[in-house]
């Protein structure tokens, strides 16, 4: 074969040379190294993750500090999803949480039975730290304050009989009167509500100037009302708020404010209940809604609801009358 130079080709050479140029060209693949580089070093520092927040994990869970251990496990179950040791060790000390604050609470309980509230209330804060929702260790150091409160009205109340008694000895008189109103105090607080209630009228009302004794008879109603409120018996706690602030003979702005407060709690209250029962019985609805004008007579809802079911029975009745007549 003879090529433009004017020299030839050997057969061999022209055979190459087709090949080469029926085969196209191709690049070069990029290279995969910086990638697979990446990918090991991520895979690298998350199993670093792994291993130091395991062992951050057990190391709490062995000091007993679970509730740090399960935060520990949950991100564990975060980082490692397909692992089912750290979803099962997370449940796990989820239910030590649960137990150790269950413990606490009883604790706590146990300790406020026996008057020992210091004890009580480190008990209660601990199943708070265990589990910070936990409403009835809330309720119970609620109620702890409550009563702390109610000892330093009480407190009061006795150092301003003793200064009114200072610039005299206590005669055997006062010793009698003090004795009096304990045992009534005591038989009220003992549950005779309706009993203790009438017996520290009848003293109020043979010794209406003593203010001190007065004071700590009314705070005494007004414990056990509130009481009452906190365990859900509204209406019993209600007629109590209204016997405390007469008891004691002088208006107090907190126990005033309470009383109203709980007046619109009845007042919404018996309006829902009128609105369930509505549509199934008119009578029962119309009693509800007067329950609840009774307890708070501004509420408007009620009121409405009220004259419209009174007129909605007597339409009723009519017709009932009207067809018996026929």
């Amino acid at each position: 074969m003879r090529v433009a130079s004017g020299q030839w080709l050997l057969p061999g050479a022209v055979a190459v040379l087709a090949a080469c140029a029926e085969v196209p060209l191709q690049t070069a693949p990029p290279s995969t190294v910086p990638v697979r580089a990446a990918s090991s070093d991520r895979a690298t520092a998350t199993a670093a993750a792994i291993a130091e927040r395991r062992r951050l994990a057990e190391q709490h869970a062995k000091a007993g500090d679970h509730a740090a251990a399960a935060r520990e496990w949950q991100i564990l179950a975060l980082l490692a999803p397909g692992d089912d040791v750290y979803r099962r060790e997370l449940a796990n000390e989820r239910a030590a949480i649960r137990e150790g604050a269950r413990e606490a609470l009883q604790a706590g309980n146990a300790a406020l039975r026996a008057g020992d509230t210091e004890r009580a209330t480190t008990a209660l804060l601990k199943a708070l730290a265990l589990d910070p929702e936990n409403a009835d260790a809330q309720k119970v150091l609620r109620e702890i304050d409550r009563q702390k409160l109610a000892r330093i009205q009480s407190g009061r109340a006795a150092r301003i009989n003793l200064a009114a008694v200072a610039a005299r000895p206590p005669t055997a008189a006062d010793v009698g009167e003090s004795y009096d109103i304990d045992q009534r105090i005591e038989m009220f607080r003992a549950g005779d509500t309706s009993g203790g209630l009438q017996e520290l009228r009848a003293f109020v009302d043979a010794n209406p100037g003593n203010q001190a004794a007065r004071q700590r008879i009314g705070t005494v109603v007004y414990e056990r009302a509130r009481e009452l409120e906190s365990k859900g018996a509204r209406e019993q706690a209600l007629p109590l708020y209204d016997e405390a602030a007469k008891l004691r003979g002088k208006p107090v702005p907190e126990w005033t404010a309470r009383a109203q407060a709980l007046r619109k709690a009845l007042g919404d209250e018996f309006y829902d209940k009128g609105m369930q029962a509505y549509r199934r019985d008119i009578a029962a609805a119309i009693r509800l809604w007067e329950t609840s004008q009774r307890y708070d007579p501004q509420n408007r809802r009620s009121a409405a609801k009220l004259q419209e079911a009174r007129t909605a029975q007597e339409r009723l009745q009519k017709i009932q009358q009207d067809a018996k007549a026929r």
